[in-house]
Order: structure tokens, then C-alpha cells, then sequence
């Protein structure tokens, strides 16, 4: 697939089929919004990873940390503030400074994150309504560079957050489920797959990508085999009945290591299971993005 070509108005071009191309308007970014049914499944290794995946294939990718209470995006991209923040903004006056929030670029992708607001020893205490404020001005109100799409770290769950990002308006959301091999983590991916179906039909109904099956063996570090970290769900619990499972990606200690330091593993390439399943998964993502080829004889502008 060609790398989309940028027009000097601002607007993302969608290449089709055949040659023809659409205009994007930034609002209608399309969103993958990486979500998990229970936390310490690895889904903000796969979204830092798969963000640097599709920007490597010439995608313009912006990255939105929206685990507010998490936020730890930008460490994992070598980014830290580590001075406290005095106040914290979560809404400014249209045409004020405090108006817009400023992506910051790293490896070739931009970054918002409330991490980038307060110090790394500050808690961020909210109620639901701030946090939904603040997860907008992330998304919406964040002087984006014109991306393709917008990879969205999800909290676990299906809190408030989460519900406000799958039912963002005026642009395609697109989910995509994080879970590890053992029972418990399908058991609770099933309760957010259910609450996605529960929602279809409704006026912003987000579309669901597929799943990742993280840390699904455990690569040796002296010998390469890879080995099964956890037992694996029994097939009547198992999402992967009624999941596309995209890829499958291994633990390994020294990728764990390196994201510490700030170097997640598509930077290195140090861990080459991983680069080719999280490189296969950039794949798989923009194939869906990627707008419906028009009908053959079709007229295009």
C-alpha cells in the first residue's frame, strides 16, 4: 500500500482503489481505540507498538494516551515530567491559550497525554465528568499535525471513559481487545465485547477490529524457545470463538526491559517475534481503515 499523499489545505488523503482519492476532514480521523477487559494484559505496549508500526508504513499516526490514571505512554517513549504540576486545566475559553493542548512528536508519531500535564509523582484525582473533559481536550482539542488516525490507550473496562471514546461522533471508531491466554482475562474481555454488541445500532457505534492475544509464551532468553506463560482458556471460554485473534505476541524479558528505558520494541527490533506480529497488526489495521474501493466504472472526482 503507497504511504497517503498530504495536501496542502491540512486535510489526510484516503487513497482508493484504482487510483482515486478522498478527502479527510480532521474531524473524521478515524480512531483505534485499545481497550481490555482487565488491566496487566500488555494493551499499552500494543498501542505504543502498534502506533510506531503504522507510522513505519507511512502513516501519519497520532497516539492519545487516555489512561488517565495510568498514563504511562510517554515513559514508554522515553518522554518524563518529572517536575509537579501547580493546576491542571481541563477546559479553556475558545480563543484562549488554554484553549488547545500541543501533540508532541517522538519516533515519528505525535503524542498527547495527561502524563505530559502533571508531574510522573502526581496522582490525577478526577470525577467522571473531568476525566471526560480531559480525555476530549486530549482527542479533540489537541493541535493535531493532520494524522490518518488516532491510536487510543484505553483504560480496562468499560467505564466512563471508555464509553465516551466508543461513542465519539462524526468519525470511525475501530476496536481493538487485548488479552492474555489464561481464562480470567477472556472472562472479562467477554464483558467488554458484550457491552460493544449491546451498543450496536446505536447512533455511534464503534466497529470491532479484532483481538490481540498478548504475552502468549514466554521467549527464553538463552535458548529462543518459547514457552507457554499461562494455561490457556478452555475453548468454551475462550473469546477466540467468536474473536478474530490478529496476532499473538510472546513475552519477552528484554523487550520488557528495553520499553523501561524508553525503547519499545519497533524501535529496536531487538525481539524479531515481536516486530513481525506487531508489523503484521499495523497491517491488518490500515487494511481496515482503508476506505471501500469504489465500484468499477464508477465516476470519481
Amino acid at each position: 500500500m503507497e504511504p497517503l499523499k498530504r495536501p496542502l489545505s491540512g486535510l489526510a488523503i484516503l487513497p482508493r482503489a484504482g487510483g482515486s482519492q478522498v478527502p479527510v476532514s480532521p474531524d473524521e480521523i478515524p480512531v483505534v481505540a485499545v481497550a481490555s477487559g482487565k488491566g496487566g494484559v500488555g494493551k499499552t505496549t500494543v498501542a505504543v507498538n502498534l502506533a510506531l508500526a503504522l507510522a513505519a508504513s507511512g502513516l501519519r499516526t497520532g497516539l492519545v494516551d487516555a489512561d488517565l490514571y495510568g498514563p504511562d505512554v510517554p515513559r514508554m517513549l522515553g518522554l518524563r515530567r518529572r517536575q509537579d504540576a501547580a493546576q491542571l486545566t481541563v477546559f479553556g475559553a475558545a480563543g484562549t491559550a488554554a484553549a488547545r493542548l500541543q501533540a508532541v512528536e517522538r519516533h515519528g508519531i505525535q503524542l498527547a497525554s495527561a502524563a505530559l500535564l502533571i508531574g510522573e509523582g502526581q496522582g490525577l484525582g478526577v470525577t467522571a465528568g473531568l476525566a471526560e473533559l480531559l480525555v476530549r481536550r486530549l482527542i479533540s482539542d489537541t493541535d493535531w499535525d493532520s494524522p490518518d488516525c488516532l491510536v487510543v490507550d484505553l483504560p480496562p473496562g468499560t467505564a466512563d471513559i471508555q464509553q465516551f471514546v466508543f461513542a465519539l461522533r462524526g468519525r470511525p471508531v475501530h476496536v481493538l481487545a487485548v488479552v492474555t491466554p489464561q481464562a480470567i482475562a477472556h472472562q472479562d474481555v467477554r464483558r467488554l465485547l458484550a457491552y460493544l454488541q449491546r451498543r450496536a445500532g446505536a447512533p455511534a457505534s464503534p466497529q470491532i477490529l479484532g483481538g490481540v492475544e498478548n504475552y502468549s509464551g514466554l521467549i527464553c532468553a538463552h535458548c529462543g524457545e518459547v514457552t507457554p506463560m499461562y494455561p490457556a482458556a478452555a475453548s468454551e471460554e475462550s473469546v477466540w470463538t467468536f474473536l478474530e485473534r490478529i496476532v499473538s505476541v510472546p513475552f519477552s524479558p528484554r523487550a520488557a526491559a528495553d520499553a523501561d528505558q524508553g525503547r519499545p520494541v519497533m524501535l529496536t527490533r531487538a525481539v524479531p517475534e515481536q516486530v513481525t506480529a506487531f508489523e503484521l497488526l499495523a497491517r491488518r489495521v490500515r487494511d481496515r481503515l482503508a476506505p471501500p474501493a469504489q465500484p468499477r466504472g464508477a465516476a470519481s472526482d
